[in-house]
């Protein structure tokens, strides 16, 4: 019971993030005045930046958890284990995990520290460029997922 009440909150918290994501990303196609989209950005990106810290720490936490919930932490640095179909899968999920919290991590540093003014042209690159590293590599979190979730059908 408490495995599926974790598990619940973590999918709830991956729709979360990965549909916010995909909305701005949404957003930045359909509004394509780069003046709206300022306008756009700048009053919701801090919004949706504090709301997707939310999601993200659930993620990491419910993720920790479950986890715990199927006895990995006991396995996860044996080498027969890293070596399995199932210990493979889920290492490169979390090598990737760990990349997208880095890149949101250096996303939000600098769109909090550029709030209220113009970016430099290296500011709008790194941004850009986290941003489209957490949008594409969000999918390939989902697919391994998915993957690894066929070890506990």
């Amino acid at each position: 019971m408490i495995t599926n009440l974790i598990l619940f909150i973590h999918i709830i918290s991956a729709a979360t993030w990965v549909g916010g994501g995909l909305l701005l990303f949404g957003m930045g196609i359909y509004f394509k005045d780069p003046k709206v989209q300022k306008v756009i950005y700048s009053h919701i990106g801090p919004f949706y930046g504090y709301f997707q810290l939310i999601w993200i720490t659930l993620l990491i936490i419910t993720g920790l958890l479950l986890l715990n919930q199927h006895n990995l932490y006991s396995i996860i640095l044996d080498e027969e284990f890293r070596n399995s179909q199932f210990g493979i899968l889920l290492y490169r999920k979390l090598f990737i995990v760990f990349l997208v919290v880095l890149a949101t991590a250096v996303h939000m540093y600098i769109s909090l520290k550029a709030h209220g003014r113009e970016r430099t042209n290296k500011e709008k690159i790194i941004s850009r460029a986290t941003s489209m590293f957490i949008f594409l590599f969000n999918f390939s979190i989902i697919w391994y997922a998915m993957n690894i979730s066929q070890y506990f059908i």
